[in-house]
């Protein structure tokens, strides 16, 4: 089983969320104009807040060096350059939490209150992210994903205690791949479906020493895992070293 905690909102383990820091964001950019954040004529953030956004923000795979002098730079970025934030904006408007109006993103009432706290507005768009989202849902009901939140969670917190693969994990919940690849599809639906909005979320870390591939990355909880999580008790794990 698992069961989520409340955290105060001065905890400072919150600042090790993106989640946190985005939403941290965009809550100072509505405290700003509390008439709404001016939009371009498309619904989408102006590209003076993007900027400032991927700036301050400093997501992973999304920071200023990815974005204008990575792989495929851009001299501009627009909203849909940085895909969390872009994400972030129609979770919101999904959750009826913020909507557009007269050119604006304004918050509604139920957003008001939402934004009102930081742990509140985490909390809120954490669980939409995790466990309703559409895009994510979709990973986790093809064939691929047998399973539930409780049996993920509770493989995590024992496979990511001290490191694990996106290979180990997934042996771990359904056993070896019948064909040795480096795609294992099995990985993609868990990773997009499961690991992905977990560490979005802040609640694992993403390593890529030991590679970029799906398979090769190493994931680990953080301390946030444990702080809003209650999870199934685990028997320890003796751990020899030679």
């Amino acid at each position: 089983m698992y069961e989520i905690l409340t955290i105060p909102s001065d905890d400072p383990m919150l600042e090790s969320s993106l989640l946190v820091r985005a939403l941290d964001f965009l809550a100072a950019k509505f405290a700003e104009t509390p008439t709404g954040i001016q939009m371009t004529k498309n619904m989408a953030f102006r590209r003076d807040l993007v900027a400032e956004a991927i700036s301050i923000i400093q997501w992973p795979e999304w920071t200023p060096q990815d974005i204008y002098d990575g792989y495929m730079p851009v001299k501009v970025a627009d909203e849909y350059h940085f895909e969390p934030f872009w994400e972030l904006h129609y979770l919101l408007l999904r959750m009826k939490l913020a909507r557009h109006y007269k050119g604006k993103l304004v918050l509604t009432k139920q957003g008001k209150a939402a934004f009102s706290d930081r742990f509140g507005r985490f909390d809120a768009v954490a669980q939409a992210l995790l466990f309703d989202d559409p895009q994510y849902a979709e990973k986790r009901s093809g064939r691929n994903l047998m399973g539930n939140w409780d049996i993920w969670l509770n493989v995590l917190d024992v496979e990511t205690q001290h490191g694990a693969s996106g290979k180990k994990i997934t042996e771990a919940l359904y056993g070896p791949a019948k064909d040795v690849n480096d795609f294992d599809p099995r990985t993609s639906d868990l990773y997009y479906g499961v690991l992905r909005p977990l560490i979005w979320c802040g609640m694992l870390n993403e390593h890529m020493d030991t590679g970029r591939k799906l398979t090769q990355r190493i994931y680990t909880k953080t301390l946030l895992w444990d702080r809003y999580f209650k999870l199934d008790p685990k028997t320890p794990i003796l751990r020899l070293v030679h």
